[in-house]
C-alpha cells in the first residue's frame, strides 16, 4: 500500500523541510512535519484535514520547529524525541511526569499525539543514553505506555535548526532502538538508499542472511565492538558456540567477524532484513 507522504506527492507540490512557505498548508505525516504549496480550494483543504492532522501544539518551541513561529530563544538546544506505540490515555500528565525526570530545567510539548520533544538546554551535565534509558523505564511502566526515545545533537538556535529537527526526526524514525542517537543510527541512516539499490550488496545481503541465526550474532558482536566473551554473555550462548558460528560463517560467505571492516559491513546488510 502507498504510504500517504507518496500519495500526497501524486497530486501536490510537497515541501518535506521547514522552514515553509508562508502560504503552505502545514501538516503532520507519521510523525514528521510536511506542508503542501498554497492556493488549494476548499475541497482540497478538507480533505488534507482528512488525511493529516495540522500541528496542533500551539508551543513556540513547537511552531518554530515546523516552520511557521519566530525563534523563541537564543543558545544552545538539544531536542530530545520521544515517540510512542500509541497515544497516552493521559497526555498531559505523562508529559508532566517526563519533564520532571530531567535534572535541569527543560520545556516540552506534543508534536502529535505520540510524539513528545522536550528542548534540553546545554548544561555541564547533560542527559546521556543510560539517563535516557533510566526515563523510559521509569515512564512506561507508570503509564503503560512503550515508548522510544531519541538524543539530539547540541545546536545553535538560529534560523536552521528546524531543518536539522527534521533530519533528526527521520532518523529517530528510521531506528528501531529504545535509545537511539545520531552516533548509533547515522551509520544505517545515511547507507540506506545505497544498500537497497546495490545488486551487489543485496546480493551479499542474501548470502549472509540464509542462515537465521546470524542476525542477532552480528547485531550483537557490532554492538559489543567485535568482544567475543561480551557477545557469548549477552546471546547467552557459550563462548566455544559463538567461536563456532564465527568459524562456520567465514567459510560460508568468506567474512571474518573478526575483522572489523568485515563486522561492520555485515552489520550494515542485515539492517531491515
Amino acid at each position: 500500500m502507498a504510504s500517504l507522504q507518496s500519495v500526497l506527492e501524486q497530486y501536490f507540490t510537497v515541501y518535506h523541510t521547514p522552514p515553509f512557505p508562508a502560504d503552505a498548508y502545514e501538516l503532520v505525516v507519521d510523525g514528521m512535519p510536511l506542508a503542501v504549496a498554497g492556493d488549494l480550494s476548499e475541497r482540497e483543504v478538507a480533505l488534507l484535514k482528512t488525511l493529516a492532522p495540522q500541528p496542533a501544539s500551539r508551543n513556540p518551541w513547537a511552531q518554530f520547529l515546523v516552520g511557521s513561529g519566530s525563534i523563541p530563544a537564543n543558545g544552545v538546544v538539544r531536542l530530545v524525541q520521544f515517540n510512542t506505540s500509541a497515544a497516552p490515555t493521559q497526555p498531559a500528565l505523562w508529559l508532566d511526569a517526563l519533564l520532571s525526570l530531567f535534572s535541569g530545567d527543560v520545556t516540552g510539548f506534543w508534536l502529535t499525539p505520540t510524539h513528545a520533544v522536550v528542548v534540553e538546554p546545554q548544561t555541564a551535565t547533560p542527559l546521556d543514553q543510560s539517563g535516557l534509558l533510566s526515563i523510559l523505564d521509569t515512564l512506561d511502566p507508570d503509564f503503560d505506555t512503550q515508548t522510544r526515545g531519541y538524543l539530539g545533537q547540541f545546536w545553535a538556535v538560529n534560523a536552521t535548526l528546524p531543518a536539522i529537527f527534521a533530519e533528526e526526526q527521520r532518523l529517530a524514525a528510521a531506528s528501531d532502538d529504545r535509545c537511539a542517537c545520531l552516533a548509533n543510527s547515522a551509520l544505517a541512516y545515511y547507507t540506506s538508499k545505497a544498500r537497497r539499490d546495490s545488486p551487489l550488496l543485496g546480493n551479499l545481503r542474501d548470502a549472509i542472511t540464509e542462515d537465521a541465526e546470524m542476525r542477532p550474532v552480528i547485531v550483537s558482536l557490532y554492538e559489543h565492538l567485535g568482544n567475543l566473551t561480551a557477545t557469548a554473555k549477552a546471546l547467552y550462548i557459550h563462548r566455544n558456540t559463538l567461536q563456532y558460528r564465527l568459524d562456520k560463517f567465514q567459510q560460508t560467505t568468506g567474512f571474518s567477524l573478526r575483522q572489523m571492516d568485515d563486522l561492520v559491513l555485515c552489520y550494515l546488510l542485515v539492517q531491515g532484513a
